[in-house]
């Protein structure tokens, strides 16, 4: 394992990876047996690279920035599907609070450190040698202040907050596939389910809604019919459309300008939303 890290590899982390995760099925032993694996490796990490010297800078980079924060990523990330386990209400509706509340928390992460994701994410390089070389860091108070609470020659100033980054954007997606399974389970087990939304804006709003939705053939791919959706948005909203929907679309194409109207609506007030969340 710890030649495949000199190398720079991480081919037989993940192999080992794999191989628990097929071999448990229980997710809480399943986690643990993960989280031991990984401090394992990283205390051999942290063993070598103290007597470790780079051949070059490049070398240096790549290690810090595609190399640790990876294993380090897989180490938080499952230490975090341990915790929300370990503390999920018993009650399906509580459990779905309790994963958006931790949804909640990782989008303030993101909005915290957007400049630096957005660094990562854009493939720059202009920072590599601040942010992911060892330092003697006297330029401390330009780098990422936890670096006084570690070893200088386990780690850079970033190399943490990137594993952080990778961690948070998978932990994000596990969150939101339970979230979906549990909305698909309480829809299965309560079929009499009713709304009490209702629809507030213009009939034609909707419709132009509905038909834009059957055009981006978002529902049975592609397959469903125009009726038969605007046939549940009608029962979801308690609204009806009337017998000729086809008609109100003629009048959305004739209009002389602006054809999407509430579409831009939608497009301009999610865009302010999303603005004011970052600022």
């Amino acid at each position: 394992m710890i030649t495949a890290i000199k190398n720079n590899s991480l081919l037989d982390f993940e192999n080992e990876l794999s191989l628990i995760l097929n071999t448990y099925s229980d997710e809480i032993e399943k986690a643990k047996k993960i989280i031991m694996f990984i401090e394992d490796i990283l205390k051999q990490l942290s063993d070598w690279l103290k007597n470790h010297a780079f051949e070059s800078v490049k070398d240096e980079i790549t290690f810090f920035k595609e190399v640790k924060p990876n294993i380090v990523a897989k180490l938080i990330f499952y230490k975090e599907v341990l915790l929300l386990i370990a503390t999920q209400p018993i009650d399906k509706n509580k459990k779905v609070k309790h994963f958006e509340k931790k949804l909640d928390a990782i989008n303030h992460f993101y909005r915290k450190n957007r400049e630096f994701i957005k660094y990562i994410k854009s493939h720059s390089s202009h920072f590599d040698e601040l942010y992911f070389t060892r330092k003697k860091y006297k330029d401390i108070f330009l780098n990422d202040c936890s670096v006084i609470i570690h070893d200088a020659k386990l780690c850079t100033s970033h190399d943490y907050l990137l594993a952080e980054v990778i961690a948070f954007e998978l932990l994000a997606l596990h969150i939101e596939n339970r979230i979906d399974n549990l909305n698909q389970s309480c829809a299965i087990t309560n079929n009499q389910f009713k709304s009490n939304l209702h629809w507030t804006a213009k009939k034609v709003d909707l419709i132009e809604l509905i038909y834009a939705l059957h055009e981006a053939k978002v529902f049975d791919n592609g397959q469903a019919d125009i009726k038969e959706i605007s046939h549940v948005f009608e029962k979801a909203f308690q609204i009806d459309l009337g017998d000729n929907i086809t008609r109100s679309f003629i009048d959305i194409k004739n209009r002389k300008t602006d054809q999407t109207r509430f579409l831009n609506q939608l497009q301009a007030a999610l865009e302010t939303k999303i603005e004011n969340d970052l600022n």
